[in-house]
């Protein structure tokens, strides 16, 4: 396989790749929301704690996988085979060693915490880790191919083995083991996957790396790390003092409201990397290829997550049942807290396509310190008030931030990233408004009407404001345009 293709024609290949990678991911989402309904009515809130206790330091670890390589490799002009064939088997001892470490950290895990029973499951989460770095480049040059039907259809096959593996164990009465059985299975059908399709076989081992490629690398880690430390130290805290069971409570409510959110950020970041990776040097172009996505992504995200936050309790007792009750305040924090959530992650297309990743670590150090913080300040008042500060801090002391910091890196400014969010953040608040006067024989009749009525609201409320407002009534209608044009 060609490691460097050339690109074709770009518009048609950017809108194809999206609507693609959107209806696989849409498939994606179902399963992955089924799972979290039906594994929490086959397990108990404490099944969920115990592997969330230990899902954080598994991860973090995991971080080391590749160092940032497999990114590298995807935004680079051109790559040579002997590069691919050095990124694999330095991502190839890092996912052992990664694995390796993991497995040795178990018995301090399970005493943190004072039960045993972690240590079988850190012990078992370690095999993953291993699986995904033999994968990395495989995945990568599926990527840089522009293979975004393929790399979709994989996570659909892969999240529904995991789904599968995950509730027949839960079903067949492991427990909590079902839930260290569904990833294990989910990476092993990745891998085959990966490697089927990508058909690169490496050459003997080679540990020597390009120090461009190395520093690109070793800063997206960086940043990684320290944002991945600080979006999972929540979980480590409140198992720590607050118990397995409400933070079983708080990761049902994390799940519920992000996964949804991430399996639209993350594919779509598979999308956009290579393709602004290719113009980057064309900064009118990046500008507007990034706000045009960034436009309709919020218009897509930013009400729905309004909605569900308005309907919290609504939302937690049509798909969890009254046991899970608890989990309502979090969720409604949470919901307030990843509002701009959607629109904000993408600034690492920014950093990263632009090989601004030192930058990046800069903004994740500060991002990190901040979230942690809030995290110590909240957890007084338990897993509610975690998220709570968590939601309030980000607004105070992080957008603001980061407005400043993708101006000064450019070309996108700070007005592009702000007035995107604050325009749904005022059809949020209207459609809170519109909701607060409903008639409460109309609102109170079921959960479910309850929902939509939210739901219809927020869209239909964020919907005139775009039309209203002259920039994003232009991206508006040239979307559409674009989507008729490319189906016919």
């Amino acid at each position: 396989m060609n490691a460097n293709p050339p690109l074709p024609q770009f518009g048609r290949v950017a809108l194809r790749g999206g609507l693609v990678t959107a209806g696989a991911q849409g498939f994606k989402m179902v399963i992955q929301f089924l799972s979290v309904i039906i594994l929490a009515r086959l397990l108990l809130p404490e099944d969920f704690g115990l592997v969330a206790s230990v899902g954080p330091i598994v991860a973090f670890v995991g971080l080391l996988q590749n160092l940032g390589l497999q990114q590298a490799l995807v935004q680079r002009k051109d790559i040579s085979d002997k590069q691919l064939n050095q990124v694999f088997w330095i991502s190839a001892l890092v996912g052992l060693g990664s694995a390796v470490v993991v497995a040795a950290l178990a018995p301090a895990i399970a005493a943190f915490y004072g039960d045993q029973r972690m240590l079988g499951i850190t012990i078992a989460s370690a095999l993953p880790l291993l699986l995904g770095s033999i994968a990395a480049v495989p995945l990568a040059l599926m990527n840089r191919h522009l293979q975004f039907g393929q790399l979709a259809f994989n996570d659909v096959i892969t999240a529904a083995a995991g789904l599968v593996a995950a509730a027949v164990a839960a079903w067949a009465g492991m427990g909590y083991w079902s839930l260290v059985l569904g990833p294990a299975v989910a990476a092993v059908v990745a891998l085959g996957a990966a490697w089927q399709v990508a058909r690169w076989t490496p050459s003997r081992p080679d540990f020597r790396v390009d120090g461009e490629i190395l520093s690109f690398g070793a800063n997206l880690t960086g940043f990684n790390l320290v944002n991945f430390f600080s979006r999972n130290l929540d979980n480590i805290l409140i198992g720590k003092y607050s118990g397995a069971v409400e933070l079983g409570y708080y990761d049902r409510a994390y799940k519920l409201l992000l996964f949804p959110l991430q399996n639209i950020t993350q594919p779509l970041t598979r999308v956009m990397v290579p393709l602004l990776s290719r113009i980057h040097e064309d900064k009118p172009r990046f500008r507007d290829l990034y706000v045009r996505t960034n436009w309709m992504l919020a218009a897509v995200t930013m009400p729905g997550i309004a909605a569900l936050t308005l309907t919290s309790e609504q939302v937690v007792a049509l798909l969890f049942g009254p046991r899970w009750a608890a989990v309502a305040p979090i969720f409604a924090w949470l919901g307030i807290a990843s509002l701009m959530q959607s629109v904000s992650s993408t600034t690492g297309w920014i950093f990263i396509c632009q090989g601004k990743t030192k930058a990046m670590f800069q903004w994740g150090i500060y991002s990190s310190l901040t979230t942690v913080a809030s995290f110590i300040v909240g957890l007084h008042w338990g897993a509610v008030g975690v998220a709570a500060a968590y939601a309030i801090s980000g607004y105070v002391l992080r957008v603001p931030v980061l407005a400043v910091l993708v101006h000064r890196v450019g070309p996108v400014t700070a007005a592009d990233f702000l007035l995107m969010q604050g325009l749904f953040l005022a059809s949020s608040l209207l459609a809170w408004l519109a909701y607060m006067v409903l008639p409460a024989s109309l609102v109170g009749q079921s959960d479910l009407l309850a929902v939509i009525l939210a739901l219809g609201l927020n869209y239909a409320l964020a919907f005139i404001l775009m039309i209203l407002f002259p920039q994003s009534r232009r991206i508006l209608l040239a979307t559409l345009a674009n989507v008729v044009r490319n189906v016919r």
